[in-house]
């Protein structure tokens, strides 16, 4: 890598890697769902002006906005209501290393979906890893005594399914449109499919606190918008495989930020689920790493759940 492309490599784990604890913060003081709505309206009224500004081609045709529009609902409507939501009662970093298996689901997908991009046998024990990382995961303490923290936790692990499947449809009716105002446009969608859940939330007083108005900010602007931009520009620069990697060193820094600014427990549970979900996404990667010329659904994930 060349130092250019190093930089953007580190300041994209360390922006997603510190996403998940301001969540935390911010569900502390506000609502989830509301927390959720007014990070998505502002992340989609900031990436549509810069699109007009740029003068850059939205998404055109009945077709093509209504993938644009499910892979929205997906990525930022239904994940960031889940994510938020469980966040009040599962850790942090918890929460981001069931995130990880993305890319492992987003393979077995593409197999039986994306023309070209076969399964192998180290993708299959990839997946087995993943699937026994996260059912350690789901046994592990919640650190909290609500029942909530089990379905949550359930709930989670189908998170990275449907961040596949959204992924999976980039890759068969997105690939050609301007990514910015794609972007924009998806989580314009999410955000009106959050509505419903913000109303369930409309007497709920919520506490605007200095550090929920930084965490909302920096979820926005960093979290979204630079990670965003990041995450796109490294997909020109990098293989795909080598950019997925990054789904290793997000979760562990999450844990590490979650276990000493938020007071996040870590238990041994909890680590052997994470060592095999870390596992699972290098050896996903290193699968596919070894075929050139070939059409990937990697090539064209950038998801918008961060």
């Amino acid at each position: 890598m060349t130092l250019r492309v190093s930089a953007a490599y580190a300041g994209m784990v360390l922006t997603w890697g510190t996403t998940w604890a301001a969540i935390r913060i911010g569900v502390a003081e506000v609502p989830p769902f509301i927390f959720a709505l007014e990070r998505a309206l502002s992340v989609a009224v900031l990436l549509t002006i810069v699109s007009l500004a740029l003068r850059l081609p939205f998404p055109r045709g009945r077709r093509t906005i209504a993938a644009v529009a499910t892979a929205g609902i997906i990525n930022t409507g239904v994940s960031w209501a889940l994510i938020f939501w469980a966040e009040q009662y599962v850790p942090s970093g918890l929460v981001a290393v069931f995130g990880a298996t993305f890319p492992v689901w987003t393979a077995f997908l593409a197999h039986f979906l994306v023309r070209g991009d076969r399964l192998s046998a180290a993708k299959l024990v990839a997946l087995g890893l993943g699937l026994a990382g996260t059912a350690a995961l789901v046994g592990a303490p919640a650190g909290s005594d609500a029942p909530e923290a089990l379905p949550a936790m359930l709930l989670l692990m189908l998170m990275p399914i449907g961040w596949a499947v959204a992924a999976i449809i980039a890759s068969r009716a997105l690939t050609t449109l301007s990514p910015l105002p794609t972007i924009a446009v998806e989580v314009w969608a999410g955000a009106a499919a959050l509505v419903p859940f913000a109303l369930t939330e409309a007497g709920r007083p919520s506490h605007w606190t200095p550090a929920a108005a930084i965490a909302m900010a920096y979820l926005v602007l960093f979290g979204s918008c630079l990670g965003l931009v990041l995450n796109l520009w490294l997909y020109r620069k990098l293989r795909p495989t080598t950019v997925s990697l990054s789904q290793v060193l997000i979760p562990a820094q999450a844990l590490l930020i979650g276990a000493l600014a938020l007071g996040e427990g870590l238990t041994m549970r909890m680590l052997v689920g994470a060592v095999l979900v870390a596992a699972a996404v290098a050896l996903n990667a290193y699968a596919g790493s070894g075929r050139r010329g070939e059409p990937k659904v990697e090539d064209v994930v950038a998801t918008a759940a961060d």
